[in-house]
């Protein structure tokens, strides 16, 4: 078919009758062509490889989207590309198949699981702030300023939470980067849309004894899940994931494995009064698996600790407090008790007590069971002076030594 010098006229003019196409071809740029039919009209452009003899057609778009001038040029640089030997419909469908940002998210949770505590945490927030807005688009192709804009569209909703999307997604394209998927990490070097201060929330002794209350008639299970992270000092995820397995009653301990602690190593927690009386009676109801189980059978998560407390605050916790404040509430308990910082830190399982020195992380074994079994019947003893030591209508409230009701 004989090529025709197009014009906007023309092309906006042109018409197919129902079950017609037309396939014009333009004189100035050799291999545009036009394709009309009664419904659509769409720029292609029409190419042979070098050496070859197979007829090539890739898609440039639909008009008016694309003008004659814009296909023109775009035209032009596929033909460009052809002369340079390149193959511009595979190279669209390499780009197509390319690793996406959602792809490469569930690739880096899949591979984390067994390295990442929070991996769940992690997925959900990756799932709902970053998979929307830029799930589809290439790994490799996504710009610092992209980025930029996702975390400033986020620090208007929450703050903190533009935060911790930062540092999730940076995570990910740093390993990405170290796996040879992505040439670089575009989140590298972002500033922090917004400026955190270290929570240093601890409750009074008036609030602990109002937690205590409204724990009384709250869900059995998250019930035990904040009294055992203010009884023990531990954190709120590894509580909520206490398992059969990681309990010796005849020792009175829970051993959690290193997957499951913040700094990767073993950690013993004695169990005391209270403590020891909700992990014997949830233990007597489950031989194995979770202790604290959903219907379905799972642990709860961070995000439903926190969720659950958002439900207890509305029982009259001070809404400024959070799951984690307990165990920075019961760390401060022990330490008005003249409990030693060392032992204290050793309850709370932080790395800086095992692994500062050569001496604390490679020849000291000793487990310093005997310390912190001191430290939390000190810690027992005390919270349960607070509970009692406010009265309501006449009544004293008390720790009851059975897990509560």
């Amino acid at each position: 078919m004989a090529a025709q010098l197009l014009t906007d006229a023309q092309v906006r003019s042109l018409r197919a009758d129902a079950g017609q196409r037309l396939v014009i071809y333009d004189a100035r740029v050799r291999g545009l062509c036009l394709r009309v039919t009664a419904r659509t009209k769409s720029w292609s452009f029409i190419y042979r490889l070098q050496g070859g003899t197979r007829q090539r057609r890739y898609t440039i778009g639909d008009y008016p989207a694309w003008s004659l001038s814009d296909a023109r040029d775009r035209a032009l640089e596929l033909r460009r590309a052809v002369q340079d030997g390149r193959d511009p419909v595979t190279e669209r469908k390499v780009r197509r198949d390319a690793l996406t940002v959602a792809a490469m998210i569930d690739r880096f949770i899949t591979r984390s699981k067994s390295r990442i505590r929070s991996w769940k945490a992690y997925k959900a927030l990756l799932d709902r702030d970053v998979v929307t807005a830029m799930g589809d688009r290439p790994a490799a192709e996504v710009t610092r300023a992209e980025v930029a804009n996702l975390l400033d569209v986020i620090v208007e909703r929450a703050p903190t939470v533009a935060n911790r999307v930062q540092n999730a997604l940076s995570s990910v394209f740093a390993w990405a980067v170290s796996e040879g998927l992505v040439q670089d990490n575009p989140v590298r070097g972002l500033r922090k849309r917004h400026e955190e201060v270290e929570r240093e929330r601890v409750l009074t002794d008036e609030e602990v004894r109002e937690f205590w209350v409204a724990t009384e008639a709250f869900a059995p299970s998250y019930r035990d899940i904040l009294r055992l992270v203010l009884l023990t000092a531990q954190r709120p995820g590894e509580c909520a994931g206490i398992a059969a397995d990681e309990i010796d009653l005849e020792r009175a301990l829970w051993v959690l494995p290193p997957g499951r602690t913040k700094n990767k190593r073993r950690h013993i927690v004695p169990l005391v009064g209270e403590a020891l009386a909700i992990v014997q009676r949830l233990r007597q109801a489950r031989i194995q698996g979770p202790l604290i189980a959903s219907p379905r059978g799972r642990h709860p998560s961070n995000i439903d600790v926190a969720k659950a407390f958002q439900r207890l605050r509305a029982r009259g916790i001070p809404a400024d407090t959070r799951a984690h404040d307990l165990r920075r509430t019961a760390a401060t308990l022990m330490g008005r008790l003249d409990i030693d910082q060392m032992t204290i830190a050793r309850v709370l399982n932080h790395a800086s007590t095992t692994k500062s020195t050569v001496t604390g992380s490679v020849y000291d074994r000793h487990t310093y069971e005997p310390q912190m079994r001191r430290a939390l019947e000190a810690l027992d003893n005390e919270i349960a002076r607070v509970v009692r030591g406010l009265e309501f209508g006449g009544n004293v409230l008390r720790i009851q030594r059975g897990g509560g009701p």
